[in-house]
């Protein structure tokens, strides 16, 4: 049997055996789906309904108990006019309520909304048998005996709220058409059919039905008996299949801290009408099937017959072009598909060839450069080490140039030094040093941020720390003023000032304090001194002018005036702060912005009780907690000085 014969045999055996298989399990699956679907929709309508009479009668429930607690309801002497206006007034605010009406204990009614049998006495039937010390608000279903329709009465125990006597009873109704709202809607989808909704009571009378024929709050429930085979099922609603019907029973369960009124929603629709759009859907699938069939079969002889001669030209040329017969020819001429087909193999081929002229003349190409870019990485690596060599190496050069805290340590009784820097160098530094000058010894700290960070930072600080030591140990200055105008006049002299327009410089704090006396001097430019007395939480802040140390205009007596001196007076147990800006100035938080000036302040207040220890570890958690990850912004560098 040639191919043709194959092919065609192929394909009508696959159609019929495909269309005859498909109607089987489509058709089965099509009776299982609808059944379930069906089903599962009014089940889910059903329990979405009964949850939404529960919602709206624990709402209700709720907003009479609310309304209760108003003032007009409590006093003793309100008047039958003032009550009126009260419950209009509620009546007004909810279009779902007929009448508001408010009864004594003895179920006098005081005042009704609609002034409706005010001064009568309310019967000792519907919600009145609810109500007791542990029940105070309840919901039934009944005649309103002052307008003779059907109500949902919502009712709640007004109490005082001092005592908790009961001082009467309000009561809120609304009309029982109102669940239509909930119920009107339950249907199978197509064409909106309608279901047979039905509430039922405990005892099975109809609450609310849509079957004209039975009358509300009279006649009972057909089925109930079978109902109640159902009443303690562990499901939210139950399906019960007669022999012409189906029924969906949803008990109500009660929402949230409402136990419910044990009512029962029915859902019940024939069995007939349920599957009646089944059996025409089967009828339309089968037909489907039929012509699906039929015009396939067709399809297949005219597809074998047109695509079976051409394959098998194709096939030859295939096989010869992979064996490598790139030059193989190819004469299939036809303009369908296969033709096509035909072409776009030649033209491969040919493209084919040439490829693979280009690739090899492109890998020759690519390992050149390839080379060459594994020697520019390799040069790239030996500069990356030698400048990484060169910074770490000035760091320790830098390192070495801050004093040991320990040095501090000994001459005061606490202190820290919190040092951050924004790089592996750091444009901050801080520097402190015993000296005596007579009979008298000193402990000078100061606190500076050079311009700039990093290498251009800490060649800075280095100068400005060499500079420092310079004029403290070799020139004998001990005044924080003259100190400041001549490191002034000697960065000046450094950075070449006159013949450079740079804005280089540092901003410092420093503090000179007699060691036999604890009076204190303090100077700075740019950098504030916080002090923090014994006893006490309060900061006091010791401003300095917005100076850059290397870049106040005059001579080295005119700097000096520029500079104020604070003389503070220490006592044992006092502490002082000295900060850079790069706390302060740090992004992060929730919203990305600054530390700010305020908060630093409050912070030094916060942990200004705790040993110096403890501080810095606040200080350390404190700006990482607020940095996160974002990137630091600047140097930082923090002193605290217990004396």
């Amino acid at each position: 049997m040639n191919i043709y014969a194959k092919l065609t045999l192929l394909c009508v055996s696959l159609v019929f055996f495909t269309s005859s298989v498909l109607y089987f399990f489509v058709n089965r699956e099509l009776e299982r789906t609808f059944s379930e679907e069906l089903l599962s929709n009014v089940t889910k309508q059903s329990e979405q309904t009964i949850s939404n009479i529960e919602r709206f009668v624990y709402s209700r429930l709720n907003e009479l108990k609310i309304a209760a607690t108003d003032p007009y309801f409590r006093q003793d002497n309100i008047s039958q006019a003032d009550l009126t206006r009260k419950l209009q007034e509620l009546e007004s605010l909810n279009d779902l309520y007929a009448s508001f009406s408010f009864f004594n204990n003895d179920r006098l009614r005081i005042a009704d909304s609609k002034s409706l049998s005010v001064g009568k006495t309310h019967s000792l039937s519907t919600y009145w048998t609810k109500i007791s010390p542990t029940i105070d608000a309840v919901v039934d279903v009944d005649r309103s005996e002052s307008t003779e329709l059907n109500v949902m009465n919502f009712a709640t125990v007004v109490k005082d709220p001092e005592t908790r006597e009961p001082k009467g009873v309000l009561v809120g109704s609304i009309l029982v058409d109102e669940l239509y709202k909930f119920m009107g809607d339950i249907s199978l989808g197509e064409n909106e059919r309608q279901l047979s909704v039905t509430l039922l009571d405990e005892g099975g009378i109809i609450l609310y039905t849509q079957d004209e024929s039975k009358t509300v709050l009279e006649d009972k429930f057909a089925d109930f008996d079978l109902i109640q085979k159902v009443k303690n099922a562990s499901a939210r609603v139950e399906r019960i299949e007669t022999e012409d019907q189906f029924l969906f029973v949803a008990k109500e369960q009660g929402y949230l801290n409402n136990v419910g009124n044990d009512w029962t929603l029915v859902v019940s629709i024939g069995k007939e009408e349920a599957l009646l759009p089944l059996a025409e859907i089967q009828k339309k699938l089968l037909w489907v099937i039929l012509l699906a069939l039929g015009a396939s079969i067709i399809l297949a002889l005219i597809v074998a017959n047109i695509f079976v001669r051409p394959i098998v030209k194709l096939s030859k040329i295939a096989e010869d072009l992979g064996k490598g017969n790139l030059s193989a020819e190819i004469k299939i001429t036809s303009n369908d598909e296969v033709g096509k087909l035909a072409s776009q193999l030649s033209n491969a081929s040919q493209v084919l060839i040439r490829r693979l002229d280009e690739q090899k003349k492109l890998n020759d190409k690519l390992e050149h450069q390839k080379n060459e870019m594994v020697a520019q990485k390799q040069l790239l690596e030996q500069a990356n080490r030698q400048v990484s060599d060169s910074i770490i190496y000035a760091q320790r050069i830098q390192r070495s140039i801050l004093p040991e805290i320990t040095v501090l340590s000994k001459l005061v009784k606490d202190a820290f030094v919190f040092y951050e820097p924004k790089d592996v160098v750091s444009g901050d530094f801080y520097w402190f040093e015993r000296v005596r000058q007579g009979r008298n010894e000193y402990l000078i700290i100061a606190c500076a941020d050079c311009t700039g960070h990093g290498v251009p930072g800490a060649i800075m600080s280095i100068m400005g720390s060499n500079q420092l030591t310079n004029i403290v140990y070799y020139q004998n200055y001990i005044d924080p003023n003259k100190i400041l105008a001549r490191l002034d006049k000697v960065i000046k002299f450094e950075l070449k000032r006159d013949e450079n327009q740079n804005q280089d410089g540092l901003e410092i704090g420093i503090c000179i304090i007699n060691l036999d006396d604890l009076k204190m001097e303090f100077a700075g430019a740019g950098i504030p001194l916080y002090l923090i007395k014994k006893g006490t939480n309060e900061l006091i802040t010791y401003k300095s002018p917005k100076f850059m140390i290397g870049g106040i205009e005059g001579d080295e007596k005119e700097v000096a005036g520029k500079l104020n001196k604070e003389e503070v007076q220490l006592e044992e147990g006092d502490k002082i702060y000295l900060s850079s800006d790069g706390f302060q100035d740090q992004f992060g938080g929730e919203h990305d912005k600054k530390f700010l000036s305020k908060n630093f302040k409050k912070l030094i207040e916060d942990i200004s009780e705790k040993p110096m220890s403890d501080q810095i570890k606040d200080l350390e958690n404190a700006f990482r907690s607020w940095k996160k990850n974002t990137p630091q912004t600047d140097d930082v560098v923090v002193i605290g000085v217990e004396v």
